[in-house]
């Protein structure tokens, strides 16, 4: 059963602003969404809103899921080209930046929701390991043929009026994560440990919403309710980084795709990070990357699309 087209019902994002200096932000809109997923083809997107919007570079304030049931092409996440066939399927976190290809050359399906609506409960084993994987995990390249059989049933469930949809959907999602993602994860890591809480989620979502305050480990701890030394833990445990290693890489991310994808001055995106001299940013740029902030916009210009 095909899913019904954005031109048949009203589109559940908002209309993206292309206008001004900052990145172009799309998000869910909660007044269409009766529930917090979203599935549509690609080529409705294409078709609604256009090659411009969906080719020019954007961030997402959701989560998504792309999987190609026909063709072959490209799409760009950050500052890297994945090219895409048949069987394969992208996973773009919230925050993250992205395009289409400036011409259609696949279909399939895109799935969007928030994060949060993964979860199963305080108690759930399983959902610090979704996220971990989906945060490290960009594109796996080839999915086993059941998860198409899986998104060909989250199709007919949005159809449905079962009073049982949203957790049914939630199962299904969670079941296509842990099949294709966690262990293409599990395998460029070789080992992972699994925690029965959501306490690396909460350090990981507290950085994103305050990396621009550049925290301290010991302000994170005060604010989580945990030790200094608990949350290095959890960091390494997690991702083999300490807290302020974890602060650093998000602000750097952040630094990157403001340089490469806003209008924003060099002293701008040094202000918008905490920095209080633009040159602090660039000492700080350089440690992380042996490259200035000004060279690297150069580079994005030159061949943004071509790593």
């Amino acid at each position: 059963m095909e899913c019904k087209g954005l031109a048949e019902r009203q589109a559940p994002f908002v209309k993206i602003d292309m206008t001004s200096k900052c990145i172009p932000l799309e998000r869910l809109n909660r007044e269409v969404n009766l529930i917090n997923p979203f599935i549509n083809r690609i080529s409705d997107l294409y078709t609604l809103r256009g090659l411009e919007t969906v080719s020019r570079p954007h961030r997402l304030n959701f989560s998504a899921l792309i999987y190609i049931t026909e063709g072959q092409g490209v799409h760009y996440v950050e500052h890297q080209q994945h090219r895409l066939r048949t069987g394969s399927m992208l996973i773009l976190g919230k925050n993250q930046i992205h395009a289409f290809a400036k011409q259609r050359a696949v279909d399939g399906y895109v799935l969007s929701f928030d994060c949060s609506f993964l979860s199963s409960g305080n108690t759930d084993p399983y959902f610090d390991l979704l996220l971990t994987a989906m945060g490290h995990i960009n594109c796996v390249h080839h999915v086993d043929d059941d998860i198409g059989l899986l998104f060909n049933a989250m199709v007919n469930e949005f159809a449905s009026t079962s009073e049982f949809k949203d957790e049914i959907i939630r199962n299904l999602i969670r079941s296509i994560i842990l099949k294709a993602v966690v262990p293409s994860y599990q395998q460029q890591l070789q080992s992972i440990q699994r925690i029965g809480h959501n306490d690396y989620y909460r350090l990981k979502k507290y950085i994103d919403e305050h990396f621009q305050q550049r925290p301290t480990a010991g302000e994170i701890a005060l604010a989580l309710g945990k030790s200094i030394k608990q949350l290095d833990k959890l960091a390494k445990d997690h991702a083999c980084l300490s807290v302020k290693e974890l602060v650093d890489e998000r602000v750097l991310v952040e630094a990157k795709r403001l340089l490469a994808f806003s209008q924003y001055s060099i002293s701008d995106v040094a202000n918008r990070l905490g920095f209080n001299e633009a040159t602090n940013m660039t000492k700080f740029f350089k440690r992380h990357t042996d490259v200035s902030p000004k060279d690297f916009r150069q580079l994005c210009k030159m061949g943004l699309h071509q790593k």
